[in-house]
């Protein structure tokens, strides 16, 4: 599940291996549920919260993205680990690993850039990898 500002409903920002998500992805296990969503009180700080979103975050639009071609592999997968880094949460789910990094993307020319009060999720480590390449001062993973 993604939670986007308002403004943003019904727009599709998913393109294939990368979505800008907005404030807050939610993933689900059999173990339990937990999103991920930037903080306003640490800059570029990402926070891991349990539970559900709906309880948090209240003034956007919940997009059901389980369907989605991207998150079909991880469907019915167990969580392997999570780790939360500055900037980035590496979500292991079963042998494949995805990335939530504080980004945004331009909608008319797909590159991908740094912002603090927005999410987007990678489905593999070379998009992620070729987006820190652009801030040498960041730690690799």
């Amino acid at each position: 599940m993604y939670y986007r500002p308002e403004g943003e409903a019904n727009t599709d920002l998913n393109w294939p291996g990368f979505h800008d998500v907005g404030q807050g992805v939610e993933l689900v296990f059999d173990t339990g549920r937990f999103f991920v969503t930037w903080d306003n009180a640490a800059d570029e700080e990402l926070s891991v919260y349990p539970g559900c979103m709906v309880d948090f975050l209240r003034t956007g639009v919940f997009e059901d993205v389980s369907a989605h071609p991207d998150w079909q592999g991880h469907i019915g997968q167990p969580l392997a680990a999570l780790r939360l880094l500055p900037n980035e949460a590496a979500v292991q789910i079963g042998g494949q690993q995805v990335l939530i990094v504080t980004a945004e993307v331009d909608p008319g020319t797909l590159q991908i850039e740094g912002r603090t009060d927005n999410l987007v999720v990678f489905f593999g480590p070379e998009l992620r990898d070729a987006f820190f390449a652009q801030y040498p001062d960041t730690p690799a993973e």
